[in-house]
């Protein structure tokens, strides 16, 4: 739980610089880069190990990030010397959920028995995105279970219109009509 505040607290004071600044999208990308490379398995045991010097990681930070604002490598920075890159990718998703909000977009998780056609998602994402008021961004995936419909879950709601349902439905109305 703490790290889960922490990571919210280090992506809300990142997702705050960016705003001022008017970078809100290089600082998703910058943050992004920053994750993967710095959370390479063979870069990470050189950045977590209490023997290499600070300045050491610093200049493997600076080698491996080159381009990055002076902002971006001092974040960079303090993740090193706090020891927080076991929650650099949380940071990540919290920021990208706070800049998504801002920039009016939502994610959207869509469960469909078979794989839906490219036609077929965009209908989804215009009806979703008239459901929300947000635009959508879509994440298809495939679960035979549910017959056939769809399941979406877009943000924290969750419209359950699949067969499997429906027939779930029906029969606990055969069975309460039943008795």
């Amino acid at each position: 739980m703490a790290r889960v505040a922490s990571a919210k607290r280090h992506a809300q004071a990142v997702f705050q610089l960016a705003l001022e600044r008017n970078e809100v999208d290089k600082w998703k990308s910058d943050l992004n880069t920053t994750a993967s490379t710095l959370g390479d398995p063979q870069v990470l045991a050189i950045l977590e190990d209490p023997k290499i010097q600070l300045r050491e990681k610093q200049q493997l930070v600076n080698k491996l990030l080159p381009g990055f604002s002076q902002l971006a490598l001092n974040f960079a920075y303090l993740m090193v010397a706090k020891q927080r890159m076991t929650i650099l990718n949380q940071v990540v998703a919290e920021y990208e959920k706070m800049a998504n909000s801002y920039q009016g977009l939502e994610h959207a998780r869509v469960t469909t028995a078979v794989p839906i056609e490219r036609e077929e998602q965009e209908k989804l994402l215009q009806r979703l995105a008239a459901i929300t008021g947000k635009r959508i961004l879509l994440t298809p995936e495939v679960n035979p279970s549910i017959i056939g419909g769809f399941i979406a879950r877009v943000g924290d709601k969750l419209i359950d219109g699949s067969t499997r349902a429906k027939l779930e439905a029906l029969k606990k109305r055969l069975i309460r009509t039943a008795v």
